[in-house]
C-alpha cells in the first residue's frame, strides 16, 4: 500500500473489462491505483521493471488469461521465477472456466480464481473478490 491505497496492476486486452474493474473496485470502496497492460507483451515488460527495482511492486496483479502476444498462464510463470514476482498476489480474470487452467493456476500459487460471468452484477463482484484478498492477506 503506498499513499493510503492499494497498487493494482491489470493485465486485461479488453477495455470494456479494464473500465468494468476499476468501476467495481470503486464500488467496493477500495482506495487503488490501476495501472492496465493491455498486451502480454507489455505485461511481461512490467514484470521485468518490478524485478529490476525500476517499477514499484504492486499490492496485487489482476491477470487474464488470454492476452495478445503472450497468454497470461506464461506471464505468470515467467513472474514467479523471480524474488518479487514469485511473492505477489494474483487474481485470475478469465472467461475459462476449464479444470485444467483453475490446476494450473493453483499450482502458480495463484489467490483467487475469477471467471468472468456474462451478468454485469456478477462481474461487479470482482471489487469485493479484490478487497477480501486483499485485506486477509495484508492482516
Amino acid at each position: 500500500m503506498k499513499d493510503g491505497s492499494f497498487q493494482i496492476l491489470l493485465f486485461e486486452d479488453n477495455a470494456a473489462d479494464a473500465f468494468l474493474v476499476r468501476m467495481a473496485l470503486d464500488e467496493a470502496g477500495l482506495p487503488f491505483q490501476l495501472e492496465v497492460c493491455s498486451d502480454g507483451e507489455a505485461a511481461l515488460q512490467q514484470v521485468e521493471l518490478i524485478e529490476a527495482g525500476e517499477a514499484s511492486r504492486p499490492d496485487a496483479l489482476l491477470l487474464d488469461m488470454n492476452l495478445p502476444k503472450f497468454g497470461g498462464r506464461e506471464i505468470l510463470e515467467r513472474m514467479r521465477q523471480g524474488a518479487i514476482g514469485a511473492s505477489i498476489l494474483v487474481i485470475i480474470l478469465t472467461s475459462s472456466d476449464s479444470p485444467r487452467d483453475r490446476e494450473r493456476a493453483a499450482a502458480l500459487g495463484v489467490e483467487y480464481y475469477f471467471q468472468k460471468p456474462a451478468d454485469l452484477a456478477q462481474f461487479m463482484r470482482i471489487g469485493e473478490v479484490v478487497r477480501t484478498v486483499l485485506v486477509q492477506t495484508a492482516g
